[in-house]
């Protein structure tokens, strides 16, 4: 899918917005902390306005998070899916162990473009819903 996304500059990455999910990008050897999970989601939320959204964290480099982070983002109403893209099998991996705190739909993939494909069917799926 071409099309422009909107991008944003953070501290710690840079987010990129689609219709429906949020692509993270951390910058490398980041420790990823309350701090930075709190000015992420507020830049997604601020974004989608209370609309059902997902989030993609592209792991293109390394850096180090709590996956405790999870169970804030299962308070979070309007997100209603994530995904994390890694192509090592150790990034994959932390994936798994990460996907163990999150509770609602939640993904793991090799590709991007795979990712926001599965994230596309996750945000329809919930829209239907409500």
């Amino acid at each position: 899918m071409a099309s422009l996304r909107k991008i944003i500059h953070l501290r710690s990455g840079r987010i990129e917005f689609d219709e429906f999910c949020a692509l993270g990008f951390v910058k490398s050897n980041i420790n990823f902390d309350e701090d930075d999970r709190v000015s992420f989601l507020n830049a997604c939320l601020d974004h989608y306005n209370g609309h059902p959204f997902g989030y993609i964290s592209v792991r293109e480099h390394s850096y180090s998070i709590n996956p405790m982070i999870y169970t804030e983002l299962n308070k979070v109403e309007s997100l209603k899916a994530f995904a994390i893209v890694s192509d090592t099998s150790i990034g994959r991996g932390n994936a798994e162990i990460e996907g163990k705190f999150y509770k609602k739909p939640f993904g793991i993939f090799g590709a991007k473009e795979d990712a926001i494909q599965w994230m596309n069917e996750e945000i329809l799926k919930a829209i239907e819903k409500e």
